[in-house]
């Protein structure tokens, strides 16, 4: 995943759609068709975990088609990259919804922080450990010993994998590309079946120069991206929670209906940024997505996270040592604004 370029404003100029958003409200709120209060109390800011790209572009068309805005909402995606940890900005306040992997949110409740889950968006695993097949790393058995990157803000998966096979690879931050793996740097790194694969294929590695060790595979693919909020914000502010989720599961409905819309939201987002990509490789990602996100009608499924999940994904996570606490229950963990599949 290519490494953001800071802004020299310190954010992208993207909110200016919000900004005249804001501004309408504002106008609404004057003529009194609208309260003065409403503008400020739904007021939310957004973190994503990584860069801007595909894996976040039904919250981009949710912002940039008005839908927020039509709920009545303030949104501002803050800007992000490995520079700006979601986690983190959940914790501290600085955001008020967070785009996180379960194992992420766990790691936030296993230091006392009181996050809860309101929308599962993705239900499975799609990390890998990939390696040119030139070095025989075919299962996770063969990665004892071996130079092997992951990310140090998503090493819960991998962990738990090297823990469960009882292997102990040389451990290297991986920062945000794959750059690592193809120039030799390390025998193997972490990816997303939408992203960095995608990334190794259009840097002209065909499929049978690469090997892959799937996570869900090997019985450590655990749910990813879903929206989390800090308990105290769900007990304060449902009603704008429960219209960001909605809003934006009808971006998510979107970007699938029309993927072209969808790469110019993202791509819009990319160039504000700084980012290395391109259109080619924000389309591919899109379409990588489609099968993760989308049930066999073509519709997304309801965002609930599935209680077996929730508690293999803790008990996994005790037995490799990542966390010590019990589970809290399944209710109080995952709270759902919606538990019916999205109109």
């Amino acid at each position: 995943m290519p490494r953001p370029t800071p802004h020299p404003a310190g954010r992208p100029p993207v909110p200016t759609r919000r900004g005249r958003a804001g501004l309408a409200a504002l106008c609404l709120a004057a003529l009194g068709l609208l309260p003065m209060t409403g503008v400020a109390d739904d007021a939310l800011r957004v973190q994503p975990h990584w860069v801007p790209q595909a894996q976040f572009a039904g919250f981009y068309l949710a912002q940039d088609r008005g839908e927020y805005a039509t709920a009545g909402l303030d949104v501002e995606i803050l800007p992000h990259g490995p520079d700006h940890p979601a986690p983190r900005a959940l914790a501290s306040g600085e955001a008020d919804i967070a785009l996180l992997y379960l194992v992420q949110a766990l790691e936030l409740r296993e230091v006392g922080v009181e996050v809860v889950n309101v929308a599962q968006l993705l239900h499975e695993s799609s990390l890998v450990m990939v390696s040119l097949a030139e070095h025989g790393i075919r299962t996770p058995e063969d990665l004892d010993g071996r130079r092997v990157a992951r990310w140090d803000s998503f090493r819960g998966q991998p962990e738990a994998l090297f823990r469960s096979h009882d292997v102990e690879p040389e451990i290297v931050d991986q920062g945000a590309t794959m750059t690592a793996l193809r120039t030799g740097a390390v025998e193997a790194a972490t990816a997303t079946l939408y992203n960095e694969m995608v990334e190794l294929y259009l840097a002209g590695h065909d499929p049978d120069e690469l090997e892959t060790i799937s996570l869900e595979e090997h019985g450590v693919g655990l749910a990813e991206d879903g929206v989390y909020v800090l308990a105290s914000t769900l007990e304060e502010r449902p009603e704008a929670v429960e219209a960001f989720v909605r809003a934006s599961l009808r971006g998510w409905q979107q970007a699938f209906d029309e993927p072209e819309a969808a790469v110019d939201a993202v791509m819009e987002r990319v160039r504000a940024q700084g980012e290395p990509s391109n259109r080619a490789h924000q389309h591919l990602m899109l379409e990588a997505l489609r099968p993760l996100y989308l049930d066999d009608t073509g519709r997304l499924p309801a965002p609930v996270l599935d209680p077996e999940d929730y508690l293999m994904a803790h008990t996994l996570m005790r037995e490799t040592g990542t966390l010590s606490r019990e589970p809290a229950e399944h209710e109080r963990f995952h709270r759902p604004v919606i538990d019916a599949r999205p109109e």
